[in-house]
C-alpha cells in the first residue's frame, strides 16, 4: 500500500469491538537520560472511546506497574528507592474525538500537522506543571507494514505503519527542565487489534537511528519467524527479511547484552549491539502480556552510535526467572 498524507488523518472505521486507531511516538534521550513516549488513540466501538497517555522515564524501574505507581503518585511522578522515576499521564474519556489527526487535542495533549508527511508539532501539559513542547520532524515516509515480506496478523491491525523521528524542543517533569534533541520511532496503526493474539506469543521490537535519522531501522519479531517492519538507509526503504538475535536478561527479566543481525529484502545486513539500557520501564497487562520497554545507544557496525529503543514482551507461561536462567525456549 502506498501511504500518502491522507493516510495521517483519521480513517473510517467497523463496527468490530477491538477496532483501534491510534497515533504512537517514542524516543531515547541519551543526554538526560530519559526514554519517552506519547501515545493518542480511538476504540469507537468501547464505552471509553478516546484516550492519551505521555509517560517519561528515567534509569531503570522494572516493576511491572510502573506506570500506575506515578499515575497515582503525587505530581504523577513515581520515584523508587534508588532515585530512579517514572512520570506518567493517562486519561480516557467516554466521548469520541470529532478532530481529525491535523489538529486534534485531548486532555491536555495536542498534536498539530505543521506539513503533511514532514512535520507534527507535540505539545502537553498537565495541573502539575509538567509539560512538553516538542516538534517532531520525519527525515522518511511512512513504511506500512502491508508492504512487508510478511503478512502483517489481522489482530495486530488492518494497516501499521512507522517511520523515523527527530526530535527537538523541551520538556518540564517536577519541575525540572530538559532540553531534547534527540531521534525515535512513530507508529501510526488503523483496523482490529486483538490483544488475545499479542497475550499468546512473544513479541520483540528494537528500532534504532543515526543522530541525523537518515539511516534507521524499525523492526518486530512477532513470535517465531513472523518478521515486520524496515530498514531505511538514506530514504531506500526495504522490508526486513529475517532477523537473528541474542540476549541475556537480570534477575527481573529485564533484556541487556543485545546483539542482532538485520537482513533486509535487498540483501543489506545491519549489526548491532546494545550492552544495556539507560532507562527501562516495566508492564503488566490484565491478559498477562508482560515486558520492559528500555531505551539505549546501540553500537551499529558501519553506522556508529544509535540511539533507541528495546521492548520485550512474554505470555505469562514465561517468568523472569526462566529468562535469567536460560531454561525457556525465548522465540
Amino acid at each position: 500500500m502506498v501511504l500518502a498524507a491522507s493516510d495521517e488523518l483519521r480513517h473510517a472505521y467497523d463496527q468490530s469491538f477491538n477496532w483501534r486507531e491510534s497515533l504512537y511516538f517514542n524516543f531515547a534521550d541519551k543526554t538526560h537520560g530519559l526514554g519517552g513516549w506519547i501515545y493518542l488513540w480511538v476504540v469507537p466501538n468501547k464505552k471509553l472511546k478516546s484516550g492519551m497517555l505521555v509517560s517519561v522515564y528515567h534509569g531503570v524501574v522494572d516493576r511491572r506497574d510502573a506506570n500506575d505507581m506515578a499515575l497515582n503518585s503525587p505530581g504523577h511522578r513515581y520515584v523508587d528507592p534508588s532515585g530512579n522515576w517514572v512520570y506518567c499521564f493517562k486519561k480516557e474519556v467516554s466521548p469520541l474525538i470529532d478532530a481529525n489527526f491535523d489538529d486534534v487535542e485531548l486532555c491536555g495533549l495536542r498534536l498539530v500537522r505543521r506539513q503533511p508527511l514532514r512535520l507534527y508539532a507535540i505539545t502537553f501539559a498537565d495541573d502539575f506543571g509538567n509539560h512538553l513542547d516538542l516538534t517532531a520532524e520525519f527525515p522518511m515516509r511512512p513504511y506500512d507494514y502491508a508492504d512487508g515480506a510478511y503478512s502483517t496478523p489481522s489482530w495486530v491491525a488492518t494497516n501499521r505503519y512507522h517511520r523515523a523521528w527527530r526530535v527537538a524542543g523541551s520538556l518540564s517533569i517536577a519541575g525540572v527542565q530538559y532540553p531534547i534533541r534527540t531521534t525515535g520511532d512513530s507508529d501510526h496503526s488503523w483496523g482490529t487489534r486483538g490483544m488475545e493474539g499479542f497475550s499468546t506469543t512473544t513479541f520483540k521490537m528494537w528500532s534504532f537511528q543515526t543522530r541525523d535519522g537518515q539511516r534507521s531501522v524499525s523492526v518486530i519479531e512477532q513470535g517465531a519467524g513472523l518478521y515486520l517492519g524496515f530498514v531505511d538507509i538514506d530514504g531506500d526503504t526495504q522490508s526486513v527479511q529475517a532477523i537473528e538475535h541474542v540476549a541475556r536478561y537480570t534477575a527481573t527479566g529485564v533484556q541487556r547484552d543485545i546483539e542482532i543481525v538485520i537482513t533486509d529484502v535487498a540483501g543489506r545486513r545491519v549489526l548491532a549491539r546494545l550492552p544495556a539500557m539507560f532507562s527501562v520501564i516495566g508492564h503488566g497487562e490484565p491478559a498477562g502480556l508482560w515486558g520492559f520497554e528500555g531505551v539505549g545507544c546501540y553500537q551499529v557496525d558501519g553506522w556508529g552510535e544509535c540511539t533507541g529503543v528495546a521492548s520485550y514482551f512474554w505470555p505469562p507461561t514465561v517468568t523472569a526467572d526462566a529468562l535469567h536462567r536460560g531454561e525457556v525456549n525465548v522465540r
